[in-house]
């Protein structure tokens, strides 16, 4: 029977709260699960060869792209070493995609239920975190400000809310 679990130990740096891998899961009837996997490392990244993985982490890892810039070049990564890491990352991607949506509808749900003021307070962090033309240590800054400027009761009312 496969399950789908989800980690989000391995993240991938959209520059969003809810950053997770599906990793799938065989469980057999014998009481440990046979892992299909490692649970850390996302499959395409077990199928990628060592140099493959080398040059995913230093992307992964630069903190001068900005986040457009580096899903750019992780899909072209995963272009140049071919099936099965491509096929395996594409999958990645559309599962953390789909992830993302959800987070964000059920954020948006949760939102709608606060003050006008903590709503607005949500449309601008969204504004930033969906700039994609920044890098993730500028985006981070950027929400730290913008939280900073915000009422007290303001800012307890959004992070409480969006726990």
């Amino acid at each position: 029977m496969m399950i789908f679990l989800l980690f989000s130990s391995f993240l991938m740096s959209t520059g969003h709260a809810q950053d997770a891998a599906v990793m799938p899961v065989i469980l057999s009837s014998t009481a440990s699960p046979e892992i299909e996997t490692m649970i850390d490392t996302p499959a395409f990244l077990n199928s990628a060869t060592d140099s493959q993985r080398k040059e995913y982490i230093e992307l992964e890892g630069n903190p001068n792209l900005t986040m457009e810039m580096k899903q750019k070049a992780l899909t072209n990564w995963a272009l140049r070493c071919g099936n099965p890491v491509n096929g395996l990352y594409t999958q990645y991607m559309a599962e953390k995609q789909t992830l993302q949506e959800q987070e964000d509808q059920r954020m948006s749900v949760i939102v709608a239920q606060l003050s006008p003021e903590a709503q607005q307070a949500d449309k601008h962090v969204r504004g930033i975190t969906s700039n994609l033309n920044q890098t993730k240590k500028e985006m981070d800054t950027n929400v730290a400000k913008q939280l900073k400027k915000l009422p007290k009761k303001v800012y307890y009312e959004l992070t409480f809310a969006t726990q």
